[in-house]
């Protein structure tokens, strides 16, 4: 496999690559004891290394600069039964060392914490706690200079969650979710926030396995770190309109058909709107999407597919929120007990909308991305995996155009 990577030429030795991590994690496949993660297990452990060569880091239209980035993570895996409940939670400590840009290194915290409890067996629901650390994606954060660009940004999420079956299939279902993301500098595109949100709803579940729910979500947010500048200091349309606060709101249909033994159909449908609290020009209203289909053709052979429609914020001079309409197919082919290989296509066009200066044309890209990738398992503790894939976006603006090829090689340990 290093030879292979070798005859590629693709512009980085083998110098920056963790052959001393990767070479200890074959030796242990070969020589250490028979020890393994198993699904009835308490707490697991999954140590893993990696590293990504990409040829355009910073998906820069011209003057793409290359570099490799090392990452070494250990995930601890809790998940224990108690009568009814069950308790669960997985952490993961990661670091991320670049060889050229050292300056974007970081190392991230992120968990998934969950407590499925239940009071009878018709009133139950869950209590849980999620934390998400990334660089955000050079996609949507531009680098203007040197030794700019570094956004670490953290989500949080925290969710209580009750479901109450009122008779046959009838479920009455309700929660509360507090969102946060913070960021480590200045962005923005995606600006910090807060937002608290309620749910209210119905949910009907056949004995097919079949199921249909309808729900109402009303949250308020608030920005951070945003100071209000109004009309009277800037007029518009030079006025950056960066509001402090907003109303989310949703209606979400959701439904879920296993088809066959073999294959199954879900869906969401969505209209959702915001409106900021002093600044109309940055409030949208739109109609999202999803429709998912999975099929086990075979025993060794698999496909899901999606469509989807989605918005997001996504604010400066010439936006306020974008639109993405895409698809997405990913294959699998178990071709042995140990080996198996998975594909992806993802294609999106991405509509940026509620522009405060008017420039036209209005900004429209269109992203791609096509990954294959190879996983072996020697042994049911370890896992090697080795992967290419190809990014490019298109646009209708000068400079967001970008092509990007990146080679990915990972081992995964399962205790």
């Amino acid at each position: 496999m290093i030879a292979a990577f070798n005859t590629l030429n693709i512009g980085f030795s083998l110098d920056s690559f963790p052959a001393r991590q990767l070479l200890g994690c074959l030796l242990a496949i070969c020589i250490a004891p028979s020890v393994q993660a198993d699904a009835d297990d308490t707490f697991n452990i999954y140590p893993a290394i990696g590293i990504q060569y990409d040829n355009n880091l910073f998906r820069q239209s011209s003057n793409a600069q290359s570099d490799s980035v090392q990452t070494s993570s250990l995930t601890l895996s809790l998940s224990k039964p108690y009568a009814q409940q069950r308790i669960s939670l997985d952490v993961t400590l990661a670091e991320y060392h670049y060889a050229k840009n050292d300056y974007l290194d970081y190392q991230a915290t992120n968990y998934n914490g969950a407590w499925n409890w239940a009071l009878t067996h018709r009133l139950t629901g869950v209590l849980s706690a999620t934390q998400t650390e990334s660089q955000s994606s050079f996609v949507d954060y531009q680098v203007s200079g040197a030794k700019t660009g570094r956004n670490i940004a953290r989500t949080n999420v925290y969710h209580l969650g009750a479901e109450w079956q009122v008779m046959g299939g009838w479920q009455a279902i309700g929660g509360f979710t507090n969102t946060q993301l913070a960021n480590s500098t200045s962005f923005q595109q995606q600006s910090a926030y807060e937002l608290n949100s309620w749910e209210v709803g119905g949910k009907y579940v056949w004995t097919s396995g079949s199921q249909v729910q309808l729900l109402y979500r009303d949250g308020d947010g608030q920005y951070k770190g945003r100071q209000l500048i109004g009309f009277d200091l800037i007029p518009a349309p030079f006025n950056p309109q960066n509001d402090t606060a907003f109303r989310q709101t949703e209606i979400e249909a959701r439904l879920s058909v296993p088809l066959t033994g073999k294959s199954a159909l879900s869906g969401l449908l969505s209209d959702q709107s915001r409106e900021h609290e002093h600044f109309s020009q940055r409030d949208y209203d739109v109609v999202t999407g999803r429709l998912d289909y999975n099929w086990q053709a075979t025993a060794n052979l698999s496909l899901g597919a999606a469509v989807r429609r989605e918005v997001a914020a996504y604010q400066d001079y010439s936006s306020s929120y974008y639109i993405s309409d895409g698809i997405n197919i990913q294959p699998a082919w178990q071709i042995s007990t140990k080996v198996i290989m998975r594909g992806s296509y993802d294609w999106q066009r991405r509509q940026y909308k509620g522009a405060l200066i008017e420039v036209p044309p209005e900004r429209e890209d269109t992203l791609q991305s096509a990954r294959l990738g190879l996983d072996w398992a020697p042994v049911r503790w370890a896992t090697l995996s080795a992967a290419y894939q190809r990014d490019t976006r298109s646009s209708n603006k000068e400079n967001f155009d970008f092509k990007s090829d990146m080679f990915n090689l990972n081992a995964r340990l399962s205790f």
